[in-house]
């Protein structure tokens, strides 16, 4: 089974990139009543990527991606394994999941059943009117698929707290009334496959995820080791966001912040779960991906702003990131 990304499905995830001014955020917590009035202003902006009727037997993967992902079952039922967690988590009709840091994973109706990656499944069989129809002849589970942005900038920092999964049950656990509302709204625009009913549904999955998020965060404590609570950290990845250009190395990151190298590699991995030149390179190929779709700079230009040293250089980079060139990306993107 051999992994095969398409451009388009990469293009949006471009648009989740950090502006190099939004990180001053990262630095400082909100006080608990100023991260409620922040979470009640919060504002989320959901890309459904397709409306999705699986039939038994069906399996398809999702590959890691910079941009969180979400499923909603909204009849059916499925099994979820994300990469790195051992066990699957069962899936019911009303359940919502939401994937705040984009790994990989993959839905499936059985934990024995045949994996495509959903890139394949999408070229084969294109959605029609936004719907993708695939599997056999068995039962049917129909889900929502797509990825999120949270709009308002001081907001954002809040993901990187969040745990790798978020599960929250729907009509058959205690869902609070405002889910099994909005589950059961869209679950009438599944059900319809009338015209319009892919743009409701992406409505409707704003608030979905607005409130869900919002429940999450506010009814779960922040964790010691986020790096909205190691200063050192914070300001580690400030540096890197507002001047991607720079040679930075580890040592020269562990000095800026006034720690030694392997204190601040074992600190930083303890509060982010990667290592500084990972965050480092992931975060400059999202601005460069950025650059391609909001700019006409050329790609030396744009290797040059994010600390590459060649076109060629940041050419391979960005093909292992985002498993095309940015020429390609760019061109996608226009489209």
């Amino acid at each position: 089974m051999a992994k095969n990304p398409g451009v388009a499905a990469h293009v949006w995830c471009a648009a989740q990139a950090y502006d190099p001014g939004d990180v001053k955020a990262l630095g400082t917590f909100p006080a608990a009543d100023g991260m409620s009035q922040m979470l009640l202003r919060m504002s989320v902006t959901s890309t459904v990527y397709c409306l999705s009727d699986m039939s038994e037997p069906w399996g398809f993967r999702v590959g890691t991606r910079d941009a969180p992902a979400f499923h909603l079952l909204t009849s059916g039922g499925a099994w979820l394994e994300v990469e790195g967690q051992e066990g699957g988590i069962r899936l019911h009709a009303g359940d919502l999941i939401v994937l705040p840091h984009g790994d990989g994973h993959q839905l499936r109706d059985s934990p024995t059943s045949r994996i495509l990656w959903l890139d394949d499944i999408l070229a084969a069989t294109p959605p029609v009117n936004g719907r993708l129809k695939h599997g056999g002849d068995g039962e049917r589970a129909q889900l929502v698929c797509g990825g999120f942005a949270i709009d308002q900038v001081p907001a954002r920092p809040l993901l990187e707290t969040l745990p790798r999964v978020i599960h929250l049950r729907g009509n058959e656990g205690s869902a609070p009334e405002w889910l099994a509302g909005l589950i059961r709204m869209i679950s009438v625009e599944m059900a319809s496959s009338g015209p319009g009913a892919e743009a409701v549904v992406t409505r409707l999955s704003d608030a979905l995820l607005a409130q869900a998020l919002r429940a999450h965060l506010l009814g779960t404590e922040q964790p010691s080791t986020s790096p909205l609570r190691d200063p050192q950290v914070a300001r580690a990845l400030r540096l890197m966001r507002e001047r991607p250009e720079e040679s930075w190395s580890v040592p020269a990151l562990a000095a800026a912040v006034g720690l030694s190298r392997s204190a601040f590699a074992q600190r930083f991995r303890s509060a982010t779960g990667e290592t500084p030149m990972r965050s480092l390179t992931r975060y400059r190929l999202s601005r460069a991906a950025e650059y391609l779709r909001t700019s006409e700079a050329g790609v030396r230009e744009i290797a040059l702003r994010t600390g590459y040293d060649s076109e060629v250089s940041i050419s391979k980079a960005f093909r292992r990131q985002y498993g095309t060139s940015p020429g390609a990306y760019r061109k996608a993107s226009a489209n």
